[in-house]
């Protein structure tokens, strides 16, 4: 029985979700601060099995760890992810989603197991961005980002390299798109459907390349064309398989053979004292997802939005967290003046806070950018990591009016190195990198973007903005960043 064929004949096992408490907890390892309302044992269990995620892709890329200082990822768990969209109403065929604005990153998934392979998979694009900055072709992005997601824990193996849930269907059932559209650097994805077919054979053809022998050094010189600015299809031709026809009637046989295999190992022993868990004061059960998706977007209907906040801070009015997530609300949302002083009185009571520092920051007058620097110097003094204060340093100097002062650039990129995976800093580092005339490393560094099946707005300024860095059209790339982009103080996130 082929691995497919046993898949398509398996029955899924669902983790039941346990009944949601009232109490947020918090549990901080190296690389996640996971949130939860679940009881301290399955928080430290989940906690723990992110990290022997890690672990996993580290040890089967050889790809590095994230920067020195990278933030760690935060992870909201939630028995309904209507929950983390307080603000929208979802897409009710979604259980989970992966954030990365100028105000957070975040990821965000239901606590049963298609969220827990939502979020495995968002979180392979979040380490592939921060770890690696190659530009890979889209149908890898995902292919990949299936690829291990399909990775399982018990209490002592780890397996990988299964069947995605639905995708095994989709390949047997559904209508393939041709190998040609799968290849192209944009396949023009038409509805649900082709949607549907482009995430399945991504993962088939990632999943052949990975593991047939002898593909894996085609597959990196494929990858390394690619990544220096050749069309996706013609280097598929050259180091890869001359015949693309072929290799589409290969693939589909490779999905019902017995090569088709996966890997179980021993899973190590897990490392509890690295998992830290604290306790969210009661007022985050009604503040903690609004606060948190404000941070990553403004809402359509602010005042409804401002309200809703200012209700649920009423019930609490000595909490901090309470006067933090109204005072963030009344700065995103309402008047900065007004925000002002709700911001200086938290200020008072944590004077070293970097986040209520950059907010303040934020409340200062758009006229007075010295003001607002000075802040952000406090800012960033007190969390020399925080690159969002790094974000809303640079945009005050603006790098689209001129080249930057040298410590000025060094923080521009220092932002980068620390937050690749936020379209908003990649644009601005690489702008800076363009006024100072390095439009080679502006290139490298917007390619991953323009690459990216995420974002197509974005996505698609990178890709022109890119097209005009490897030209060395310095005048043609600001001039073009001035029409479609919002890269200017004061800082707005």
């Amino acid at each position: 029985m082929t691995l497919l064929t046993r898949w398509l004949a398996g029955t899924l096992l669902l983790i039941a979700a346990t009944p949601a408490l009232a109490t947020w907890r918090v549990a901080e390892t190296a690389h996640f601060r996971v949130h939860d309302r679940q009881s301290e044992a399955r928080l430290r269990e989940r906690a723990t099995l992110l990290e022997d995620y890690v672990a996993l892709l580290k040890l089967l890329t050889n790809r590095r760890d994230l920067p020195d200082g990278a933030p760690r990822l935060d992870v909201f768990l939630v028995d309904d992810i209507a929950d983390a969209m307080p603000f929208e109403r979802p897409d009710r065929n979604i259980a989970g989603f992966y954030a990365a604005t100028p105000g957070r990153i975040a990821a965000f998934a239901e606590t049963g197991a298609t969220g827990q392979v939502i979020l495995l998979h968002e979180y392979t694009h979040h380490f592939m961005l921060g770890s690696n900055t190659a530009a890979y072709p889209k149908w890898y992005v995902e292919g990949f980002a299936e690829y291990f997601a399909t990775a399982k824990f018990s209490a002592d193996t780890i397996e990988f390299g299964g069947v995605p849930p639905g995708r095994g269907s989709q390949l047997v059932r559904g209508d393939w798109l041709p190998l040609t559209r799968l290849l192209a650097r944009d396949p023009g994805l038409r509805g649900p459907s082709e949607t549907a077919a482009f995430y399945a054979e991504s993962w088939l053809l990632t999943h052949y390349l990975q593991r047939v022998p002898g593909q894996t050094a085609k597959l990196r010189a494929y990858l390394a064309a690619v990544a220096g600015g050749a069309d996706p299809l013609e280097a598929f031709r050259t180091h890869i398989d001359p015949d693309i026809d072929a290799f589409e009637r290969r693939l589909r046989r490779y999905m019902t053979s017995r090569d088709m295999t996966l890997s179980r190992f021993p899973r190590p022993a897990a490392t509890v004292a690295q998992v830290r868990v604290t306790v969210l004061p009661p007022s985050a059960d009604a503040l903690l997802l609004r606060l948190t998706a404000l941070e990553l977007a403004r809402p359509r209907d602010h005042q409804k939005a401002l309200a809703e906040i200012a209700k649920a801070a009423a019930r609490y009015p000595d909490d901090a967290f309470a006067r933090r997530a109204l005072a963030f609300a009344t700065l995103r949302l309402g008047d900065r003046l007004a925000a002002a002083p709700l911001i200086d009185s938290l200020l008072a009571e944590a004077p070293d806070d970097a986040t209520l520092l950059r907010w303040r920051a934020m409340a200062s007058d758009g006229a007075d950018r010295a003001a607002a620097k000075r802040l952000l110097a406090r800012a960033y003094r007190a969390d020399p990591s925080d690159w969002r204060t790094m974000l809303a340093y640079v945009r005050l100097a603006d790098p689209r009016a001129g080249p930057l002062a040298d410590n000025d650039l060094d923080v521009a990129l220092r932002a980068h190195e620390l937050a690749p995976q936020v379209g908003e800093v990649v644009l601005v580092a690489a702008t800076a990198l363009v006024q100072a005339e390095r439009l080679d490393e502006a290139g490298r560094m917007l390619a991953p973007l323009a690459y990216s099946s995420h974002n197509v707005g974005m996505t698609a300024v990178a890709g022109a903005l890119l097209e005009r860095a490897r030209a060395g059209d310095r005048a043609g790339f600001l001039a073009l960043l001035q029409r479609a982009t919002r890269v200017a103080p004061p800082p707005a996130d």
